[in-house]
């Protein structure tokens, strides 16, 4: 489709229209400061959600689960422009709030939710309710009478 977008203005203006309209329809979330990915695994036993989050205080990110979605929001404070090091030269650092809502794909047991970091790294741990894990079933075998 870039082909497409590049050669037809029909194209490009339909493109810029699709992505105008899915900015205007999700407001819920907001892009977040650059240097903070998410990844949502699913395993047998539960969802764990990993967000890169360094140079964020773990005390200033709210983390919260209602009605199948887990919302995460927080804020990076910009550094004073007249810092005592010295002059910038270069500044790629993000800051700015964030707000991250994602609908989970199953049932949740809330009361278990726990977060954590590690190594700047923040991560979510979503069980899955017990009746709703994958249980495994034996298949029985009928035992073969020779005559």
């Amino acid at each position: 489709m870039a082909y497409m977008i590049r050669r037809s203005p029909y194209w490009r203006n339909q493109y810029n229209l699709e992505r105008a309209m899915s900015r205007f329809f999700d407001m819920e979330s907001e892009p977040l400061p650059s240097g903070f990915p998410l990844d949502v695994i699913e395993n047998d036993t539960e969802y764990i959600v990993k967000a890169a989050a360094a140079g964020f205080d773990p005390d200033k990110i709210e983390i919260t689960y209602d009605d199948n979605t887990l919302s995460i929001k927080g804020e990076v404070k910009e550094e004073n422009e007249n810092a005592e090091e010295g002059k910038y030269h270069i500044r790629e650092r993000s800051y700015g709030s964030f707000y991250r809502s994602i609908t989970m794909p199953g049932v949740i047991d809330a009361e278990k939710i726990t977060a954590d970091t590690d190594n700047g790294i923040l991560i979510v741990h979503l069980p899955k309710k017990p009746e709703t894990q994958p249980k495994k079933i034996s298949i029985g075998s009928k035992k073969v009478i020779e005559s």
